[in-house]
């Protein structure tokens, strides 16, 4: 039952609509007898079920008195703007690491649109270990399941799971697994550290020992020197498993590059089974490609191919790759190359090989140098700002280029210690002689920065009208 005093306020309210509208019965104008809208009067009962239906925003009071069972709300509030970011993903939702390890995780904005945006300006939080302001995760010692959440004011925020366990190192790859060396050489070692399927883990402890140090020692980091002729096994050892490779020490002279200098840590040694790897990288034109050869002289059968096609200009390399250097300024250049034959020689009469960069002070390079049909021959032109434009051309022999013939070539170049008069030095060898020698060279300040395969075909003149071919088969940098 109702409370007497709430039915006999409805039929209070009642009454006075029933005057109301009898007052209004009629009303005249003109000829036109104009019916008012009646409001009928609900039941009790109607007024004061409940409902869950939607009604009109109206008063209450108004709404309890005049039964508006049927006046829907049709003032919905109007949906969020499709720009407006309602979430956030985090990708990758889920990373597995060992202590120590790291994972980058990326935040994207989710619109009401439902459209991913990348580059949410949001806040990272993790439960474990630590995480950097752009996403970068890192796992402490401590083991078990963490999560990482971005923020971004307004939104669902977006979360990501970590497992932390302790994977076990299964085995140690030690690379290069062989080396040559002259006496007093340096040879930098590398171990990988890999679980029992194969994927590498952090690099942590690792112990590096020689088999015989009157042959080559090792140090904490991997960097062995050639101390007397022999060959010595060199060990990394982490968590009871050990990788060895074998290092043999010559005296110089005798090796696969016999003019390398005693003391010469080596900065690359490249067989060309990739072209993007060891430490190079493609810096302009096409990926060149790596091609068998089973002729080739130091590594095969993978050789690195520069193709010249039909109509290439003059001027340009096919491809240019390249390799930083440490600062040295002393550096030692060994290869093997081949020229094709037939070969279409440029009109400048300069077919460049490869190129050595200081980094704001100019280059010098090498060129297989003769009229377009040969014969050729290896030549230098320092271009420093402190050269002089000269050609250094063959001085002590001149053994001419041999066409479609793999072509052992040495360069050393020393940077000067004195100016006035300069004495810096540039020697190359063509199949372990030597050709050219000078010792007068003005080096600028700035040690080595760059070594590139830039291949430039000429500097003038036409195009290519036949199709072409450098390979090489094997780069060794070294220096100090």
């Amino acid at each position: 039952m109702f409370p007497p005093s709430v039915i006999a306020a409805t039929l209070m309210t009642a009454a006075a609509l029933r005057v109301a509208n009898a007052s209004r019965m009629e009303r005249t104008v003109g000829s036109l007898v104009t019916m008012p809208t009646i409001v009928t009067m609900p039941t009790i009962t109607n007024l004061l079920r409940p409902t869950t239906r939607a009604w009109i925003r109206v008063p209450a009071a108004l709404a309890a008195a005049v039964g508006c069972a049927t006046c829907r709300d049709t003032a919905v509030a109007p949906p969020p703007p499709p720009n407006r970011v309602v979430a956030v993903a985090v990708v990758p939702p889920t990373a597995g690491l060992s202590p120590g390890e790291s994972q980058h995780f990326v935040a994207y904005s989710v619109t009401a649109a439902g459209d991913t945006v990348p580059g949410a300006t949001v806040q990272w939080q993790a439960t474990g270990g630590t995480i950097t302001p752009d996403g970068a995760f890192t796992a402490d010692s401590t083991l078990g399941t963490f999560s990482v959440t971005a923020m971004h004011p307004g939104a669902m925020p977006g979360k990501a799971r970590i497992e932390v366990f302790r994977r076990v190192v299964a085995q140690v790859e030690v690379s290069p697994d062989t080396a040559t060396v002259p006496i007093q050489g340096r040879w930098p070692f590398s171990a990988a550290l890999l679980d029992s399927v194969g994927n590498p883990l952090p690099i942590n402890q690792i112990t590096w020992a020689s088999s015989d140090t009157s042959v080559a020692v090792v140090d904490a980091t991997g960097l062995a020197t050639g101390v007397g002729p022999g060959t010595a096994t060199i060990s990394a050892a982490a968590q009871g498993k050990t990788g060895t490779a074998v290092i043999a020490v010559v005296p110089p002279g005798i090796g696969p590059w016999t003019h390398e200098p005693g003391g010469f840590s080596v900065i690359s040694d490249q067989p060309w089974d990739a072209v993007a790897s060891l430490g190079w990288r493609l810096e302009f034109g096409v990926l060149p490609l790596i091609v068998p050869d089973a002729g080739a002289r130091l590594s095969p059968p993978n050789v690195l191919q520069i193709t010249y096609p039909i109509g290439f200009a003059s001027g340009a390399a096919p491809s240019t790759v390249v390799h930083s250097l440490p600062g040295p300024r002393q550096l030692y250049v060994g290869m093997w190359w081949k020229a094709s034959n037939p070969w279409q020689g440029n009109e400048s009469n300069s077919n460049k090989i490869q190129y050595v960069f200081t980094n704001s002070m100019g280059s010098a390079f090498m060129v297989m140098y003769g009229r377009p049909g040969g014969p050729y021959e290896l030549r230098v032109f320092p271009q420093f700002k402190t050269s002089s434009d000269i050609w250094l051309t063959p001085n002590v022999t001149n053994i001419p280029v041999t066409l479609g013939q793999w072509h052992k070539i040495e360069w050393l170049l020393v940077s000067n210690t004195t100016t006035d008069p300069p004495n810096g030095i540039c020697r190359w060898w063509l199949d372990g002689q030597l050709i050219g020698d000078y010792s007068n060279v003005k080096y600028p300040s700035e040690p080595f920065f760059e070594y590139k395969v830039a291949p430039v075909f000429g500097g003038n003149g036409g195009p290519k009208t036949e199709t072409d071919y450098y390979w090489y088969d094997h780069i060794h940098l070294s220096g100090r």
